[in-house]
Order: C-alpha cells, then sequence, then structure tokens
C-alpha cells in the first residue's frame, strides 16, 4: 500500500512560498495543491517521498495564523486558509482526516480485476466500522482462491456478512459470483455501507446485494425458516471487545444454515491485545459444532494514524478460517446454541 505524493518537486519547507515574499494566491493555492497526501492505494509500498516535512506543520500554521492581506478577495484568503487546514489535518494522523474516497483493485481472477471504490468518512473511536481495515482487504483479495471451499458460489446461494463496515468484502463477492450478498451492520454504520453498495451497483455483474442493520447483541431470530437462513457467512476483522466473541458466535449459530455445504469465512489480525478473544472465538465455533476446513496466516501493511506521512508501514499479521457443520452442529437445533 503507498501514499500518492505530489510534493516530489520540493526538498524542504524552504523552497516552498514565504509569506514575508507576499507570494500570489495563486503561488500559494498550487502549493498546497502539490502537497496533498492523497488516498493510500494498497499494494505495493511507494518509495518514500524526499521531501523533509519536519518544519511543514509550523509552515501551514503560519499561512492559517497570517491575515494575508495582500490578497484582496476574501473567498481567495478563505480557500487558502482551508486548504492549509486540510493539509494539516492530513498529517495528523488516520482520525483527523476528513471524509474521503478510496479505490481498491481486486482481482477477479488470474487475469482480471475489478475496482471498487469507497467512501470513508472521518473516524472516531465508536464508528471504527468506517475505515476499510487491512483484514477485509486482503479477504477480498483471497476470493478467487477461496471458491474450492464455498459450494454455494458456485451453484447460486445467499450470502451474509457481519460487520460489514465500509462494503469492501460484501461487494466484491457479488461482482465475482452468482450470488445474493445481504451486507450488515450497526446503524451507526449502515448509512455510508449503503451508499457504498449503491456507488458501485455498475461493478456487481454476478450477484445482487442488500444492506440491513444487525446488532449481534440483540438475541432475536432472525432467520426463524431454514429457508430464511444463509448458505455463506463471511466476516473480515470482527472483535473488537471481550463480548465479540460470544455475539459473533451466537449469531452465526442463528443465521448459518443448518447445511452440510454452509461454510463460515472469517478473516482477523492478529493483535496482540486481542489474542483472548480469538482464543476464545476458536473455541467458541468448535463448541457450537462447526468444524474448521481450511487455515492460514498471512501479512500485509496497515495504514493507521501515521503511515498518510511518509513514515515506515505497519506490517500486519492476519489469519483467516473456513469452517462447515459438524455432525453435532447439523444435530443441534438453533435454540441449544453453547451460551
Amino acid at each position: 500500500m503507498a501514499s500518492r505524493r505530489s510534493d516530489d518537486a520540493f526538498s524542504s519547507v524552504h523552497d516552498l512560498p514565504q509569506l514575508y515574499t507576499r507570494p500570489s494566491s495563486a503561488s500559494l493555492l498550487s502549493t498546497l495543491g502539490r502537497l496533498k497526501v492523497q488516498p493510500a492505494a494498497w499494494g505495493d509500498i511507494a518509495a518514500a517521498s524526499q521531501f523533509d516535512e519536519s518544519n511543514l506543520p509550523r509552515y501551514l500554521t503560519s499561512i492559517i495564523a497570517s491575515s494575508l492581506s495582500w490578497i484582496e478577495e476574501e473567498s481567495v484568503r478563505e480557500q487558502i486558509w482551508e486548504a492549509a487546514s486540510s493539509r494539516l489535518s492530513e498529517r495528523s494522523g488516520r482520525t483527523a482526516i476528513p471524509s474521503m474516497f478510496r479505490t481498491f483493485t481486486i482481482p477477479t481472477s488470474t487475469t482480471s480485476s475489478v475496482p471498487i471504490t469507497l467512501r470513508e468518512p472521518s473516524l472516531t473511536a465508536d464508528n471504527l466500522g468506517h475505515k476499510t481495515w487491512l483484514a477485509s482487504y486482503l479477504l477480498a483479495k483471497r476470493l478467487p482462491s477461496l471458491a474450492p471451499y464455498l459450494p454455494a458460489f458456485e451453484r447460486g446461494g445467499r450470502v451474509i456478512e457481519l460487520g460489514a463496515g465500509t462494503g469492501l468484502v460484501g461487494v466484491a463477492i457479488a461482482a465475482m459470483f452468482n450470488v445474493h450478498v445481504h451486507l450488515t451492520d450497526l446503524p451507526a454504520i449502515v448509512p455510508n455501507l449503503l451508499a457504498n453498495v449503491t456507488a458501485n451497483t455498475l461493478n456487481i455483474t454476478q450477484g445482487s446485494t442488500s444492506v440491513g442493520e444487525l446488532d449481534w447483541s440483540i438475541s432475536r431470530d432472525c432467520c426463524s425458516q431454514e429457508h430464511e437462513a444463509y448458505d455463506v457467512v463471511v466476516a473480515a476483522d470482527p472483535l473488537y471487545s471481550p463480548q465479540h466473541p460470544a455475539w459473533l458466535v451466537a449469531t452465526i449459530d442463528r443465521v448459518l444454515k443448518r447445511d452440510l455445504a454452509a461454510r463460515v469465512v472469517i478473516e482477523l489480525p492478529l493483535r496482540e491485545a486481542y489474542a483472548p478473544e480469538i482464543s476464545e472465538l476458536k473455541s467458541r465455533m468448535a463448541a457450537s459444532g462447526l468444524m474448521m476446513l481450511v487455515q492460514e496466516n498471512e501479512h500485509g501493511f496497515e495504514d493507521w494514524e501515521g503511515n498518510q506521512r511518509g513514515m515506515e508501514k505497519t506490517e500486519v499479521g492476519c489469519w483467516w478460517a473456513v469452517w462447515r457443520w459438524g455432525p453435532l452442529g447439523l444435530t443441534f437445533g438453533k435454540d441449544d446454541a453453547v451460551d
């Protein structure tokens, strides 16, 4: 993954228009435009910019604090202040970055791919579903190789994504396979999720989609009839609290068909802080009657906090697995789920 930079002609702040020289509005706006940090493009890591940003925050702050009195039009001064503020926020960590659009190129085969453009609103601590996380990207890229483990992808089944976030995985599935994908998340996340799914309608050429709210903490039988249940349950990076393993497995137990061809696919980062939750998830999946068919570790690079500013990218280990019902799970009814 790489952040695309447009400041390569500059080597340091000293190469930028200095306020004491009263630079023109055009010069300032052009410079601020070239300093823009574009959304990260996932893939190979680009070479770091040669521009020394050590004094850039001070430079941008001086523009914001200046009256720019030599520029006559107030509307132009406002544009300059706004651009300088944006450049400063782009370098203040992921949570300070305003809403943005990012395009992910997802392979659909060895020779073709599909571009999926997603809106990511500004982040706060309570809406982390507004970011496209590494596990979602890796799982979306892995879909073609997972198809042999997922019979429903070949025969046209029903798929539900739990904690769909920005929608990357669900949209990718519907773009590749003749299945219906129901993307779900919490009420606060759904409006942006629905907008992203709608915006990518032209890329969804194989399957179909729907979007809905689903709170794992609320125990309700949303699939009381077997024909309402799903052939495949998908979740990427679903563990963020000690309650999540129990809630997630209970939700899977409610929505997954009791069928030998039914599958669960989960990918998550191996964060040390969440090791107990990962262990509990595996134990609860087994206790619910689900057998692991295949699992594997992989690595990628997360674009979080300082990664937009030319700092070294953070390598993150991830783990994915596919489950199916074992004899115990097929024998259980939905009311027999393990607490």
